[in-house]
């Protein structure tokens, strides 16, 4: 039912991930105002959602809205590991043997059903994770549906690649013989997805849909303080294998508290067999080591970096660099980090600039978005923890009693929400060369690192170095010369780093396209895996055959 109305939306999929073109399958999301938001939100006060196998247990999340201050006040079914484990197993047969059709098409009807609900997931995602509602509708909409359709139409094709039956006929001395065989495609097993509590749709959206796809039924774990926006998305979803006839417990919500975690115990039991999870890289690397026979796809975080050489437009260029340090107030692993900025300052076509006024005009570049309300509020959102803006403010007073404070992390003035949790970007200007460090990693929040540097040569070199060391998800490169550009490509290329140069334009530079952008290489310590290439989905499944001998 669900396969053949979606079918002709799957096959366009298929062939942008094919194309890497520019392609979208949903169409745009609209923003609900700030009261309908709220009402969107507040239709939850004092529900409990029961989205599990049968539990006695429940747990009253611990969710603030980063607007508000207010609690949420929702609680939610909690599943025992051993409870969860065993609702998912009970629903594993039967997932398994509906078909691969009958899977696609549950899948690509709940990326459906999630869109037309799209200015309510807006209001859930920007109260829950600080989103501003014109980002919750685009890179928590369209673009994270877009990114599970990616993922769907990727395990399709996989599977669909491999004939259900074959006739095999060859001779052997004189004698011919013949074979029917027969090949299904079989999951590993139950797969657990740990979503994070900043953007959890972009990744969680993937790994659930092509897990399903692939007939591993799935726990969701997400973060016990940004839960509401993914329970309803597993609310639609087990809605939908109600309406598909599969085993509501396909798909499970599995949530727990910051001080009784349950993700370590779930990764860790045998039953489960796939983990996919989004947050830091320390519990990541643990996941990689400690989740027994599972199968773990990563994607944590890394220091990505900017090197600025020579540019036609500096302006352009510094008001493209605060916006990007600015948007969601760095809580992307997108966000640039650290800057290079080398020792003669950055050429342009008037001549070269020196290094202290790009500083100088990039700290009023943030100074200009900050004082101006309503755009800072679409471009900033919130920030979703407290514990971001003390670690913010920490670093802050360092930085000025080390004299490399450049701009304190100021918030702005939110147009609709005076007491919001707000900040933008921190600036700290540092020179290795005079023993001033650099931080050992990723600082989460909106923080940029101004690194004094010889030349770009050394930018290059201490770039790589980082990011072998810390790892990368994007990195980024303002250059005139393509020659040099190309050079620098292969170095960050055999550090195992994507690299995005000279992005000037409305698009954020830290824009990841679904179909086309490969998301995290899977080559360095930022994770193991690839939003969406082939080896995300083709090791959720394997292929069994059978064959009989026949009369010719």
């Amino acid at each position: 039912m669900f396969f053949a109305a979606h079918l002709p939306l799957l096959r366009a999929a298929a062939e942008a991930n094919r194309t890497r073109s520019a392609w979208t399958g949903f169409a745009p999301i609209t923003p609900p105002d700030t009261t309908q938001a709220e009402a969107y939100v507040g239709a939850y006060d004092a529900v409990t959602l029961n989205l599990s196998t049968r539990t006695e247990s429940t747990i009253a999340a611990d969710e603030i809205s980063p607007y508000t201050g207010k609690a949420l006040n929702v609680t939610y079914s909690a599943p025992t590991v051993s409870e969860a484990l065993a609702g998912a197993a009970g629903a594993a047969t039967a997932l398994r043997d509906a078909g691969v059709e009958v899977r696609v098409g549950a899948c690509l009807e709940a990326l459906h059903r999630i869109h037309q609900r799209g200015t309510e997931f807006a209001a859930l995602t920007s109260h829950t994770t600080g989103q501003s509602l014109g980002m919750a509708c685009s890179g928590s909409g369209t673009n994270a549906l877009d990114r599970g359709l990616e993922a769907v139409a990727m395990a399709w094709a996989a599977m669909d690649r491999v004939p259900a039956t074959v006739t095999w006929q060859q001779t052997f001395g004189k004698t011919p013989v013949t074979l029917h065989k027969r090949f299904r495609p079989r999951p590993l097993g139950t797969a657990l997805v740990i979503a994070c509590a900043s953007f959890p749709a972009w990744n969680a959206y993937p790994a659930i849909l092509a897990n399903l796809a692939t007939g591993n039924p799935v726990l969701v774990k997400p973060h016990p303080r940004s839960v509401l926006a993914t329970a309803v998305a597993v609310q639609v979803i087990r809605e939908v294998l109600t309406d598909a006839g599969l085993p509501v417990d396909a798909v499970q919500l599995v949530v727990d508290t910051v001080d009784q975690p349950v993700a370590g115990d779930l990764a860790a039991d045998p039953a489960t067999r796939i983990v996919d999870f989004t947050g830091s890289q320390g519990f990541g690397t643990w996941l990689e080591r400690n989740s027994g026979n599972a199968l773990v796809f990563t994607e944590t975080a890394g220091v990505n970096t900017v090197i600025l050489d020579s540019v036609t437009d500096l302006g352009a260029v510094l008001r493209t660099l605060a916006g990007g340090l600015s948007l969601f107030s760095g809580q992307m692993c997108t966000t640039p980090q650290n800057i290079y900025i080398p020792d003669a300052g950055v050429r342009t076509p008037d001549g070269v600039v020196p290094r202290d006024e790009v500083v100088a005009s990039l700290s009023s570049a943030i100074d200009e978005l900050a004082g101006a309300p309503r755009r800072a509020a679409a471009v900033c959102g919130a920030l979703q923890a407290d514990a971001t803006l003390q670690s913010l403010n920490a670093m802050a007073d360092k930085a000025e009693s080390d004299g490399t404070l450049v701009r304190r992390p100021t918030p702005y003035a939110h147009p609709d929400y005076p007491q919001a949790r707000a900040a933008t970007p921190l600036l700290i200007r540092v020179d290795p060369r005079r023993g001033e460090q650099l931080p050992d990693g990723e600082q989460f929040g909106a923080v940029a690192y101004l690194i004094d540097c010889a030349d770009r040569d050394a930018a290059v070199e201490q770039a790589t170095a980082s990011v072998r060391a810390h790892g990368a998800i994007s990195s980024y490169l303002y250059c005139t010369d393509d020659e040099a550009i190309d050079t620098i490509a292969d170095a960050y290329a055999d550090a195992g780093a994507s690299l995005s140069a000279n992005l000037v334009s409305s698009m954020p530079m830290q824009y990841a396209a679904a179909y086309s952008d490969y998301h995290v290489t899977g080559l360095n310590p930022a994770g193991n895996a690839t939003l969406t290439d082939e080896s995300f989905v083709a090791g959720r499944f394997r292929i069994v055959q059978d064959r009989r001998q026949v009369e010719g």
